[in-house]
């Protein structure tokens, strides 16, 4: 019984997933057919993932209520169920479904200037974030003042690209537009692109590890 619930699905799942990343590193057409046949059980799989996901979080967060009885934790758990409820039933009540004047309503008024005030709150969090990574000078944990050189970098990088963006420093430093261009198209990709190759190569050790049953969960390790 072991072997159905967990080598099983294990083997299948890393087959599948072995065959799409082969689909996409080789040239071989069988393995792009595969790929296409799998991945047209996309909608079934992400539909089915909808609502256990749904039920997950509202487990996950009623626990997390249980152990600690805060009005925030309480916001967590109330607030998603009274938004999937009136979504879902405005969607199946209302004559049009989701084109319906009151579904359209709440999506644009509700839904989307919700969202409009997370991301103002995650730019004010970003810009906070990089003044502190920018600090030039810090204290060590002996209270010496130490220079930071990455810090330097960035810096110098973004204080270049944007005066780059001043029609002032355009005229009066016609060499800052070159050089600020350079530093946007050579070092800012060449880093990108690696922090994504890298996080692309973590996630699929991640993945190998949490298919085979050897990465821990925090729950796990307590």
């Amino acid at each position: 019984m072991a072997m159905f619930k967990r080598e099983i699905p294990t083997a299948v799942l890393s087959f599948i997933g072995i065959v799409i990343l082969l689909a996409f590193f080789t040239t071989l057409d069988i393995f792009e057919t595969i790929k296409g046949v799998f991945t047209s059980w996309i909608p079934v799989i992400s539909a089915t993932s909808v609502g256990l996901g749904l039920i997950y979080m509202v487990y996950a967060q009623y626990m997390n209520y249980q152990r600690n009885k805060t009005l925030n934790n309480l916001i967590y758990l109330v607030v998603p169920l009274v938004f999937f409820v009136i979504f879902f039933g405005t969607a199946l009540v209302v004559p049009g479904n989701i084109s319906s004047d009151a579904y359209q309503w709440l999506y644009f008024h509700i839904y989307q200037n919700v969202g409009g005030t997370i991301y103002a709150v995650m730019f004010f969090t970003l810009a906070s974030s990089a003044i502190r990574t920018m600090r030039l000078v810090t204290k060590d944990p002996s209270g010496a003042l130490q220079f930071r050189l990455e810090a330097a970098a960035l810096m110098f990088g973004g204080l270049i690209y944007t005066l780059r963006q001043i029609p002032l420093f355009q005229v009066y430093l016609p060499g800052i537009t070159g050089f600020g261009e350079w530093i946007m198209l050579v070092p800012n990709v060449g880093g990108g692109r690696a922090a994504v190759m890298a996080a692309a190569l973590g996630a699929i050790v991640v993945g190998i590890r949490t298919l085979w049953g050897k990465e821990k969960t925090t729950t796990e390790v307590d």
